[in-house]
């Protein structure tokens, strides 16, 4: 063989004549002194018209989800029950029954249930909106209409209004949905039965003239009950102040975290070459370490900025902790998905899919299924539903538990993910490992690149 036909093989082992790289340099000098492309702008257009298509169809379709979680919301508000609870038996309790029938089940109204006295307390029905049976609860107090008698009779010296009407919520259940839709509903409610009972009750003894002279009687009059807001919880929810962003922009930020991250990882190994340098068992055991290790400080920094901001809320350790892990386990499992996807989908597809997931994992944190248009049972198949309804119970320390369900699944798409990642991994692999077979077969046998 003479030497220039040995020349190529010899470069591939290193015995002499420029190396690969020097050839790859060489080559790319000489592409770069080739004129531009001669393309036409209906070319381009033909190029650019169905990516441009692609793009606003992706972008309506997501919009529109997510748009569409509060679009006539009020529709479907009769799904969610509230409790009405009358434990005084008397004028003040027909007119809280009267205030709710009112609006019961009507557009933007939850379906009003009245609790039966004799087999229930206030206690219990606390308890039962604690335990999400019920979105929230009106109660009328032992004996406020008796008290009320005796003040306008002047039988006693004073008269306390807010001895009337309570209502229990639990505000940490969606607040966004649930300020507008529960809890200002229930407000209404218990508010309007105050004005149904000076219209049935008052007004007559006003007409008839009565009442006792005294300041009790006057008090009684002028404001015969107020209702008074009781959280179903240890404390309100409405107590932090970044409550608004951990179910909206505190499920994006997990998801960018993680794609970031795997963008430059990515791009590292492949500047590097380090996919054809090393083994599969020395990447798979990388990408399992690495996926699991950037996920737990994610999480620590998502914890830490969340309860940094929360204002007067209270927490303590076990909340802190209990956060901490349950979002650590929500990185993982983005982590996964978009290690998979990035591993199996063309590189120009990936921002579609990192959108939509993106959306539809914010409609399904931000909006109660419960409540929503039927579509948005889909939401049961992202994990940003079963990790905001498990935040749920630790922000509120047990209350509206969903663990029997919620934890599991988390559980089942750690498990799997973990399982289905190497196979990204491997396709990774092998296309760099073929790359690089290909430009030493091309560098062999003296060819262009």
């Amino acid at each position: 063989m003479d030497s220039q036909n040995r020349a190529p093989y010899m470069d591939l082992q290193g015995d002499q004549g420029p190396t690969i790289e020097m050839k790859r340099a060489e080559a790319d000098r000489t592409t770069s002194t080739h004129s531009w492309p001669n393309v036409s702008p209906v070319s381009l257009l033909k190029a650019l018209i169905p990516a441009s298509l692609m793009l606003i169809a992706v972008f309506w379709i997501n919009v529109a989800h997510l748009y569409g979680v509060f679009h006539h919301q009020g529709e479907y508000t009769y799904r969610a029950k509230v409790a009405l609870a009358d434990f005084d038996g008397g004028d003040f309790g027909e007119a809280l029954r009267g205030s709710a029938a009112m609006n019961n089940g009507s557009y933007g109204y939850p379906t009003y249930v009245n609790i039966d006295a004799t087999t229930s307390s206030m206690e219990s029905v606390q308890k039962e909106v604690f335990k999400g049976t019920y979105w929230a609860a009106v109660v009328v107090h032992p004996g406020a209409t008796d008290r009320f008698r005796n003040a306008v009779n002047g039988t006693v010296g004073d008269y306390d209004a807010s001895d009337v009407y309570s209502y229990y919520i639990l505000d940490a259940r969606y607040y966004t949905l649930y300020a507008s839709s529960i809890l200002s509903t229930t407000v209404t409610t218990a508010s309007t039965a105050t004005g149904v009972f000076s219209y049935k009750f008052i007004s007559p003894l006003l007409a008839r003239g009565d009442f006792a002279n005294t300041t009790a009687a006057l008090s009684a009059l002028a404001g015969p009950a107020l209702a008074v807001e009781k959280p179903a919880a240890s404390q309100l929810f409405a107590d932090m102040d970044d409550k608004a962003f951990i179910n909206t922009v505190g499920t994006v930020l997990p998801i960018l975290m993680q794609f970031f991250f795997i963008m430059a990882w990515n791009g590292i190994c492949n500047s590097m070459h380090l996919y054809a340098g090393y083994s599969l068992r020395t990447h798979t055991l990388a990408r399992l370490f690495y996926s699991t290790i950037w996920p737990l400080f994610t999480s620590l920094c998502i914890a830490g900025w969340t309860f940094a901001f929360r204002g007067p809320y209270e927490i303590d350790a076990k909340m802190f902790f209990a956060f901490w892990a349950v979002t650590w386990v929500f990185c993982m499992i983005n982590f996964d998905v978009l290690d998979i996807v990035t591993g199996f989908i063309p590189m120009s597809f990936v921002p579609f899919f990192v959108l939509t997931w993106i959306i539809f994992s914010v409609a399904a944190s931000l909006g109660p299924v419960e409540i929503l248009h039927h579509w948005y049972r889909v939401s049961y198949f992202f994990p940003s539903l079963h990790w905001y309804q498990t935040l749920v119970t630790i922000f509120t320390r047990g209350g509206c538990s969903r663990l029997h369900y919620t934890l599991p699944v988390l559980a089942t798409w750690l498990v799997l993910l973990k399982c289905l990642s190497p196979l990204a991994t491997r396709k990774r692999v092998w296309k760099a490992k073929g790359v690089f077979r290909w430009y030493n077969e091309k560098d062999a046998l003296g060819g262009p690149h």
